[in-house]
């Protein structure tokens, strides 16, 4: 359901007034994580933030491979970038990680109907011979790549070591 403007300022200026997302909800029928939202996103933007969008928003490549490249390498949830980039639905950012894990930067290229070409954006030309341009998408690629896989390993490690944990604590 869309709720619009006036609705999310009444609702943040009820909650400004001291009174919990819970009572908050509870007094205009929403959901306390809802509440939640919008006063987050309203503290972090400001009014721009909270303004329904009239069409669906789209979103670059370059623009999808900053939001993923800065998540995981600050290590903020899909939550907490959706906020820093004025995203309104983390689930968004999902979707391209999940796009992007399986078929690199050109998962990320919007997908136009009845497109099918996927272009890659490492080719098999010589380093010598690649454009500017066609250096700078491969160089992008490979450090969302390294990024990804750096953040992999430590989630990996980290794994490794609870299990460890958990095995010696057992005896």
């Amino acid at each position: 359901m869309r709720y619009d403007l006036d609705f999310k300022i009444k609702v943040i200026a009820y909650y400004k007034e001291g009174h919990s997302s819970s009572a908050t909800g509870e007094k205009f029928g929403l959901d306390n994580k809802m509440v939640s939202k919008w006063v987050q996103q309203y503290q972090h933007g400001g009014i721009d933030a909270i303004k329904p969008k009239t069409s669906k928003a789209k979103y670059s490549s370059d623009f999808k491979h900053q939001v993923l490249t800065t998540m995981l390498t600050q290590g903020l949830s899909q939550s907490e970038t959706a906020l820093t980039f004025n995203i309104s639905s983390p689930a968004l950012i999902s979707h391209w990680h999940k796009a992007y894990r399986l078929y690199g930067m050109s998962g990320l290229t919007s997908k136009h109907k009845g497109s099918s070409t996927v272009t890659s954006p490492i080719t098999d030309k010589p380093d010598d011979e690649k454009t500017p341009a066609e250096l700078k998408r491969e160089l992008q690629y490979l450090r969302a790549e390294n990024a990804y896989l750096k953040k992999l390993d430590a989630l990996l490690r980290e794994k490794e070591q609870a299990v460890k944990k958990q095995g010696s604590s057992k005896d």
